[in-house]
């Protein structure tokens, strides 16, 4: 496994975390929508990533099938899992083919996911196929507002597009509507809420660093080069407008859930 792989994912990790509260909001809202009756639940995550969704409830003793097809992501998911993973099962599978039986599980949890995959009703058709009657799908997504962040990232789309590729934003959101109105078409009725809201403390310094590590996904279409002349004028400019790179700046963030039951 290449070094570069692993490092993304160790920095995924790090500045994409939740904090601890805000993680046991998230899972107890998760486990709050199961209507198991009686049987022992089973979790499946599609795009499990590093754990940061499934730590918590993995915890709290619920049986979980982590998917990923990153082996780095999942290198980094079992080191953080290793001393609770009796319950584990850890699948390197594409969400658009997954290898379990229909009505297998009680929950899908799917977190920043459908807007990665350009066929994304493969992966909605098997996460309905591999839920029980009853069962629950959980979607699930974080907002963030902050000034300085959104400085910084426009002006990487802007130093980009001078290099000639122009950059799609926002399709995360408008994929989230596509998957709400797929799953209303199959007279479904997905109800969304927000969970969890808590302000962090962020440097220029981390805002750069995911964005030179292209943590987010509107980053990853750039070809390597083009990003890395434009991450080098964007540090020289960061440091002419922020000054200090590790004075914190505060940001809002939000997490929202998206249940739809099935039956």
């Amino acid at each position: 496994m290449g070094y570069t792989l692993t490092r993304v994912a160790y920095a995924y990790d790090r500045l994409r975390a939740h904090p601890p509260e805000v993680a046991g909001q998230i899972a107890t809202a998760m486990a709050g929508a199961l209507q198991t009756r009686g049987e022992e639940a089973v979790f499946l995550e599609l795009g499990v990533g590093t754990g940061r969704i499934a730590l918590p409830l993995i915890a709290r003793g619920y049986r979980y099938i982590a998917l990923d097809h990153d082996p780095a992501m999942l290198e980094v998911f079992r080191q953080k899992a290793a001393g609770v993973m009796r319950k584990v099962q850890v699948l390197e599978a594409d969400a658009r083919k997954v290898p379990l039986p229909d009505e297998s599980v009680h929950a899908v949890i799917a977190v920043h996911l459908w807007h990665l995959l350009p066929d994304w009703p493969k992966a909605l058709a098997e996460a309905l196929r591999v839920l029980k009657p009853g069962g629950v799908l959980l979607e699930g997504w974080d907002r963030v507002v902050s000034e300085e962040e959104w400085a910084l990232q426009e002006k990487w789309r802007a130093l980009v597009e001078e290099e000639g590729f122009p950059v799609e934003r926002g399709l995360h959101q408008r994929r989230l509507k596509e998957v709400e109105e797929a799953l209303r078409r199959l007279g479904l009725r997905p109800k969304a809420r927000q969970v969890a809201l808590w302000r962090e403390e962020r440097t220029p310094r981390e805002s750069l660093e995911a964005l030179q590590e292209r943590l987010y996904s509107f980053t990853q279409r750039v070809p390597q080069e083009a990003h890395e002349r434009a991450m080098a004028r964007l540090w020289t400019w960061a440091e002419g407008t922020f000054g200090d790179l590790d004075r914190p700046f505060t940001v809002e963030k939000s997490f929202h859930l998206r249940v739809t039951r099935l039956g």
